[in-house]
């Protein structure tokens, strides 16, 4: 189960997973943050944005790999600038322009996913 903003998801699987959503924040200290969370690789593309985009690519790989030590039970205390370890797989999924969101499942295969948007009105 994940949330920011406005938005909640929750994960069912028969594997193991992990769940991310995050607002995009232009506000944040993308640099500042990325030193510290970010392999080298993935801070010397980041540098190519900038303002909100750049936002919105940091929130990308942020999403992504809290999704992961989630699914491998590390949660923050994981060393977030690793690899994505072996077995375990990783989709982004579209959860609108505001917000970025990434599933990890400890499986061999490519999960299948199925994503439902449910309004105030509880309608999908």
């Amino acid at each position: 189960m994940t949330h920011s903003g406005e938005l909640v998801g929750v994960a069912f699987s028969d594997h193991v997973v992990g769940l991310d959503v995050e607002k995009v924040d232009p506000g944040v200290d993308v640099d500042a943050i990325a030193r510290l969370a970010l392999p080298d690789a993935e801070q010397k593309n980041l540098r190519k944005y900038e303002g909100l985009e750049k936002a919105r690519v940091f929130t990308t790989y942020w999403t992504r790999k809290e999704a992961v030590v989630k699914a491998t039970g590390e949660g923050l205390r994981g060393d977030l600038r690793a690899k994505v370890p072996d077995g375990i797989q990783v989709r982004e999924l579209d959860v609108g322009a505001d917000h970025r969101a990434a599933l990890a499942v400890v499986a061999d295969e490519p999960p299948v996913v199925r994503t439902f948007n449910f309004g105030a009105d509880g309608q999908v």
